[in-house]
């Protein structure tokens, strides 16, 4: 044989060994592709499936008016919150995590009597069984261990013994240019303007100093899992994987849930199908609002009205159940 159609044929059996894999006995998924995120100072690359079969049917709720006019000048009257079936494609569908925080002081958390985590538990559990696509968006800077990073730093706010009578450390050393309007001392509420303060004692709101993710719902490394709170690349990611429709769990309903950069609020605008999970979210209660749960309720009901659609948390998680059982039983027969 010629020396050099020999050598040709080397190079490409070796090049065919080396992308096909070294082990010929390991399960490939031909419906993969690999794409690319710029993540500050790294690159990651993930593996991006085309997304899980079925249909998750679930019971949502929102304020709206009857499909048919029922006539009459007063409309007002026929808007009320309704209830109906909604099939939606698990493959274009991801559940987002919003600050399921782990705290140094739990009383933050026990005071809201209510244990939102151990809801949230069994949905991320049955989401992974399905390879659900799920996104971790915590305001912090965490990584796969779920460590907040800067726990060990002061938080922007002083404890409450400190007056509000200068700016923050943090903020001193930035140059604050002179056109800024508001004036920056103004927008802090210090000095002259402690007064203005939302507060009654004129300091900073003291803040529980996070540790991390909750140990139960811990980020876990796959394929169809990630940690972004990065409006642009969140976007990335849901684009590339076909993402439509968000199901929403996570603390403090009427805050974080809504106005975070990929919060209700903001991803509702841009025409996502968002859903809140009641049952698996908590407000920011007051003294007088604990056994009632109404800021909670109050929250869930804004969104009903201006952003899209609730499920109960027990709905959800028997209708996941459900299409994970159908699934098992259709791979047997097969």
């Amino acid at each position: 044989m010629n020396k050099n159609i020999f050598t040709l044929i080397l190079v490409l059996v070796v090049a065919n060994f080396v992308l096909t894999g070294c082990d010929n006995n390991s399960e490939t998924d031909e419906r993969v592709s690999h794409i690319t995120v710029q993540k500050e100072d790294e690159v990651v690359s993930y593996v991006v499936p085309t997304g899980p079969s079925g249909k998750i049917k679930i019971i949502v709720r929102n304020a709206s008016y009857p499909i048919t006019d029922p006539g009459g000048n007063d409309m007002s009257s026929y808007y009320e919150l309704r209830e109906r079936e909604m099939d939606i494609p698990l493959s274009q569908t991801a559940l987002i995590l919003i600050d399921t925080w782990d705290l140094e002081q739990p009383r933050h958390i026990d005071s809201r009597k209510t244990n939102v985590f151990e809801k949230i538990k069994p949905i991320l559990n049955i989401a992974r069984e399905l390879d659900m696509l799920v996104l971790h968006a915590p305001h912090r800077s965490i990584g796969w261990d779920g460590v907040n990073k800067n726990k060990n730093k002061l938080d922007l706010r002083s404890p409450s013994s400190t007056p509000r009578l200068e700016l923050p450390a943090w903020l001193k050393s930035r140059k604050i240019s002179e056109s800024q309007w508001p004036p920056i001392n103004f927008v802090f509420r210090v000095g002259e303007f402690g007064k203005y303060s939302t507060y009654n004692n004129p300091s900073y709101l003291p803040y529980p100093r996070i540790l991390g993710i909750q140990k139960d719902l811990l980020p876990r490394k796959r394929s169809r899992e990630f940690i972004e709170s990065s409006p642009g690349k969140v976007q990335k990611i849901f684009r590339d994987n076909k993402i439509l429709h968000l199901l929403y769990v996570g603390m403090a309903t009427n805050q974080c849930i809504v106005n975070r950069p990929v919060g209700i609020r903001k991803m509702s605008s841009i025409g996502y199908n968002t859903i809140i999970v009641r049952g698996a979210t908590v407000g920011s209660e007051l003294n007088s609002t604990y056994d009632s749960q109404q800021v909670t309720n109050s929250a869930i009901l804004d969104i009903e009205i201006n952003n899209g659609f609730s499920v109960s948390s027990s709905n959800l998680l028997g209708a996941l159940e459900s299409l994970n059982s159908s699934l098992k039983n259709k791979k047997e027969r097969d």
